[in-house]
């Protein structure tokens, strides 16, 4: 006989507003989650999956966001027109949920121990020994033993893998019948994103919870879920059992979502076009400071001793965890970092040029952040943002002959030239990231540091963003330094690789040879954790 599902939603609709401003969110979703059953609600940016999870939990901004009908059913038991308190008592208990973000998720002002036993002692009448005791046993089940002893630590002491492990912890203190997890691995790279989603398995199989798992990354479905539900524009059009629904996908939208992550690899590149950037011996160290007087007893070498170059229409990724100074490397090309070392830019050194001196290159030297969102300005127009760059330089003429320039920039990345006088809001995250790269363009660059441009993106708008990407790079013979630890939009976008462990380069060449055949045991394990992830049931890589 079948067990009754954990969780059961039916006909669910939510919207947002009332009146002419309703924003029907979700429209007559089903889905159930069984015991032991790990099922995964697959769709877009947009597509209503968190919306749903958070209506589970009875976790949306009520009454701005309103169910007009449906049911959702936990343990057979109505979640929607349950008291407030029953909610309350069941939520962080019986069913838990872990957020995508969790450096915005944790108190920042908290420190990791307290927070976790706080999921504790709100549900259960123990104490603080007690509670101290199980937030140990929970460290160690998630594997965080080493940081036992620094339970006491805040949240940002501590990198992303190991912030989303406490997450995890907390989610688990009562030992849940049912885990939401929203997106748990986007923020990490690719082998934290493996060892999460193989504890998040062994946690589920020895707790014998119910798992709803929201992603939009198909290669993850793939690895972790019995059963997928794919969600489109508030509807879920396909579900079924894996490997079912990848073998033979009924649904237009599910067919696209399959076609549309980063695939081929870019156009061949002349060696021996002239070089654009380049470092050597380039070191980025951070003091560390103790005592009263903060004597400096050390140092965080962030960079250490880089050298390598770009060419005009190369691609240069820079792939590593998270911490192995990419990011770092990039500002201090840019000169957006101190730094040591010599720095050419166009056979110049510009490592000893002060702030006025250097200021005529920036405009050839670009950045595209990773936070589409949080890299522009809410207060400002697209026009405005796109402009700035061109007030700060002088460019452009006057004001009609900066907005024909900007409309040429918004038309060269896919964007609509009349959208100028919207606000970043307006837009959603492939188009914001689509103005990040027209506020590089319309400068004119030579050189583009682009720092994870397509981690936040979903897997068909990373796509569309790899292939413009390399559209302008043929049309404008722009030279890349690509920053990512997705080794799939790698291999898409560049040439060459420099693979970064603990601010050194420790393997660099043809990105061809660097896939084919590594060298180094780390760079071995960077490509495993890439490919155990993006196989699928036949043992085919996705990359």
């Amino acid at each position: 006989m079948t067990e009754a599902p954990i969780l059961e939603i039916e006909d669910l609709h939510v919207s947002f507003n009332r009146g002419e401003r309703e924003v029907k969110a979700v429209q007559g979703a089903n889905l159930v989650v069984r015991p032991g059953e790990i099922a995964a609600l697959v769709g877009e940016s947009g597509s209503g999956k968190s919306v749903t999870a958070l209506s589970a939990m009875r976790l949306l901004p009520y009454p701005l966001a309103w169910h007009p009908k449906g049911s959702i059913r936990f343990k057979g038991e109505e979640i929607l027109s349950a008291p407030e308190d029953r909610v309350r008592a069941l939520r962080g208990d019986r069913m838990s949920m872990i957020f995508q973000e969790p450096l915005t998720s944790l108190n920042p002002l908290q420190g990791i121990g307290r927070q976790v036993a706080e999921s504790v002692v709100l549900h259960r009448p123990v104490s603080a020994a007690a509670a101290r005791e199980r937030v140990v046993e929970l460290f160690e089940l998630v594997g965080l033993r080493e940081q036992i002893a620094r339970m006491d630590a805040l949240p940002h002491e501590f990198s992303g893998g190991q912030q989303q492990r406490v997450m995890i912890a907390m989610a688990l203190a009562n030992t849940p019948d049912l885990l939401i997890a929203d997106e748990p691995t986007t923020a990490v790279d690719v082998t934290i994103q493996a060892q999460i989603l193989k504890l998040l398995q062994e946690l589920q199989a020895r707790l014998g919870m119910a798992v709803l798992f929201i992603t939009h990354d198909l290669g993850i479905v793939r690895r972790i879920a019995n059963r997928a539900y794919v969600m489109c524009q508030g509807r879920i059009v396909e579900e079924g059992v894996l490997p079912d629904v990848f073998r033979a996908p009924r649904h237009d939208y599910t067919r696209h979502l399959l076609a549309s992550e980063p695939k081929g690899t870019p156009e061949p590149a002349s060696a021996s076009a002239p070089e654009i950037m380049a470092c050597k011996n380039l070191k980025v160290w951070f003091p560390i400071k103790r005592g009263v007087i903060r004597r400096v007893v050390g140092h965080v070498k962030a960079v250490d001793g880089v050298t390598l170059s770009v060419r005009e229409g190369h691609t240069l990724g820079i792939v590593g965890e998270s911490g192995s100074g990419k990011s770092t490397l990039g500002r201090a090309l840019l000169r957006l970092e101190r730094s040591e070392g010599e720095v050419a830019f166009r056979g110049r050194a510009i490592e000893a040029l002060r702030a006025k001196a250097l200021r005529p290159l920036r405009r050839e030297m670009q950045i595209v952040f990773q936070d589409p969102f949080g890299s522009l300005s809410p207060r400002l127009s697209v026009g405005q943002i796109v402009e700035e760059g061109l007030l700060v330089h002088g460019q452009g003429g006057d004001a009609d002959a900066r907005r024909q320039l900007i409309g040429q920039a918004l038309t060269e990345v896919g964007l609509d030239p009349e959208t100028q006088d919207r606000y970043p809001h307006e837009f959603s995250g492939g188009q914001r990231q689509r103005i990040a790269i027209a506020r590089a363009l319309v400068l004119k660059p030579k050189f583009v540091v682009l720092d994870e441009p397509t981690s936040a993106l979903d897997v068909s708008v990373q796509a569309q963003i790899v292939e413009l990407l390399r559209e302008l790079q043929k049309k404008h013979r722009l030279a890349y330094l690509f920053i990512s630890h997705d080794l799939r939009v790698v291999r898409a976008m560049a040439h060459e690789i420099a693979v970064l462990r603990q601010g050194r380069v420790v393997e660099h060449g043809p990105a061809a040879d660097i896939f084919a055949r590594p060298r180094e045991p780390y760079t071995r394990a960077l490509i495993a954790a890439a490919i155990e992830l993006k196989a699928d049931e036949s043992g085919a890589v996705a990359m």
